[in-house]
């Protein structure tokens, strides 16, 4: 009689991957702002307040030195994204499909595989690179115009002081981002978020893909679905169970669920649009279904739709207090002591609120990570 083997779960390492070269976009973002106010701020604020349509002048001559500047930039921050996405699809992609491979004690490897990845990083590379490379400095130079025209329009109408118009203008535009797309509900979205959900969604479908494809080539269509505290309506009836590509059935005694039934590969289904759930191929009768966390054996459909919920307002207030890191560094760089400490304060009440938000649901965690000012020594090495 062969001896069941355990599965191994393959790890969420190329989505935290994916998630740092996101941040380097982020981070781009970030600095060609910080150049936008640098720009705005230099020589002080006289003429905007004594002569402002001379101050305007002024600062418009300014562009194509701006431009110049994050033309430079936008190349360098682009590079370094690049060899680390081909690094993740390509080098990190095969090792999923090897480990897979050898899970099922097979090693007749597709070669044509790095072909596909390959073509998948160039795609992923390309729908980034034509936003980011175009799309960004014209976002830029808009955003700057449109401060400079505000503010003195500001000032000239005498709805603010020649400073608090500048610095409240620049506040307000730092908090909508440079422009990169409209949605199809026609929502304007940052360039940031366009360049995170390419390289997410392609690193999401590589992983899943180089994990499914040994099973599909040696003939297996079963995988163990993972758990999780917190799961979405679709995922959560099929957490800790075996799934399959094909038709519902079950094999000696164990049910095995049909993907296609809980809206696979759909924006809200299972295994779709920030699914975290991995699939690891499972032969009934060959494998042993995997040990889990105490604190997971217990977890009911209804409660892990619950958690997701919870979670999903963690996320959030982790989202906001970034804004609010980003916010306070701009107010710090324009020296606006009063915006210093609004921002200062903010960001204190919101990690107390968060802070006492998981100490209330103990299956959260903190992850000081998700809430960081992005700083990467890499990219900024070669700046």
């Amino acid at each position: 009689m062969t001896k069941k083997k355990t599965i191994k779960l393959n790890d969420q390492q190329l989505m935290l991957m994916a998630d740092n070269v996101s941040d380097i976009y982020r981070q781009l973002c970030n600095d060609l702002f910080d150049n936008v106010v640098e720009r705005l701020h230099d020589r002080g604020t006289y003429y905007l307040e004594k002569q402002p349509y001379l101050w305007q002048l002024e600062k418009m001559d300014d562009v194509g030195m701006l431009n110049d500047y994050n033309v430079k930039l936008i190349a360098e921050r682009s590079g370094i994204a690049e060899e680390l996405i081909r690094d993740i699809i390509e080098n990190e992609g095969y090792k999923v499909y090897k480990d897979t491979h050898e899970q099922l004690n097979s090693n007749a490897y597709d070669y044509k595989v790095m072909n596909d990845l390959i073509s998948y990083s160039n795609q992923a590379i390309n729908d980034v690179h034509n936003l980011i490379n175009t799309t960004l400095p014209k976002s830029v130079q808009a955003t700057y115009k449109d401060i400079i025209e505000t503010t003195v329009a500001k000032v000239v109408t005498g709805m603010a002081t020649h400073q608090s118009a500048l610095d409240e203008t620049i506040m307000k535009f730092q908090q909508r981002g440079f422009y990169g797309y409209t949605d199809r509900a026609g929502r304007r979205r940052r360039a940031d978020d366009y360049a995170r959900t390419v390289i997410k969604t392609t690193v999401r479908r590589t992983f899943n893909e180089m994990r499914m494809r040994p099973a599909q080539e040696l003939g297996i269509d079963t995988f163990y679905y993972s758990i999780k505290a917190a799961a979405r309506e679709m995922c959560a009836p099929l957490q800790n169970q075996i799934v399959t590509t094909g038709q519902a059935r079950t094999e000696e005694g164990v049910k095995i669920y049909a993907l296609d039934d809980y809206g696979y590969g759909k924006p809200g289904g299972c295994q779709g649009i920030n699914c975290g759930h991995t699939m690891t191929p499972f032969i009934v009768g060959a494998n042993y279904m995997p040990d889990i966390d105490d604190d997971l054996k217990d977890l009911t459909e209804e409660q892990a739709i619950e958690n997701a919920n919870i979670q999903s307002k963690q996320r959030a207030m982790e989202r906001a207090i970034r804004n609010s890191k980003e916010q306070l560094h701009v107010a710090e760089i324009m020296h606006n002591d009063e915006l210093t400490d609004k921002y200062k304060t903010k960001l204190r009440d919101q990690k107390r609120a968060l802070k006492s938000y998981i100490d209330d649901h103990p299956f959260l965690y903190r992850d000081e990570n998700r809430e960081r000012y992005y700083r990467d020594p890499r990219v900024f090495a070669t700046t």
